[in-house]
């Protein structure tokens, strides 16, 4: 992930939590696993397919997440930030460095994600269960 898609990841995620909505919202909770594996640390994105209400979204911890997502259809995003090296911010020798940082899943999980949920109870469970070949549609 450029360092540019993980700002607007990052102002997307601010934007969307000052957002309210009169519409009634559901707890969804679950896991989700790469591999088999709980997934140690990421993003879940609830993006509303009729874009009538806001995006909700939380971290994924070792594997678990929880959020206070709006009842309806939604395209579920699943982002994993990995860090892949570091480079100097300065062209300076004693410049701090920061982390080069590549999205460790593949696209149909995130920005091209395949996912879906419909959120219609005040609480459920959905686990989602990821890998490394990236799934065909309709899964």
């Amino acid at each position: 992930m450029r360092p540019q898609s993980l700002r607007l990841l990052v102002l997307g995620a601010l934007l969307a939590a000052g957002c309210s909505s009169s519409t009634g919202k559901g707890t969804v909770e679950g896991t989700v696993t790469l591999d088999g594996q709980p997934l140690k640390s990421g993003l879940i994105r609830f993006v509303p397919v009729d874009g009538k209400s806001p995006t909700a979204d939380t971290a994924i911890t070792d594997g678990r997440y929880s959020a206070e997502v709006p009842f309806g259809e939604k395209r579920v995003e699943i982002s994993a930030p990995k860090v892949t090296g570091k480079r100097k911010m300065y062209d300076t020798p004693n410049s701090p460095t920061v982390d080069i940082v590549e999205e460790l899943l593949p696209a149909s999980y995130n920005v091209q994600s395949v996912l879906t949920v419909t959120v219609k109870e005040r609480k459920q469970t959905k686990a989602f269960d990821l890998t490394m070949r990236p799934p065909g549609k309709g899964r």
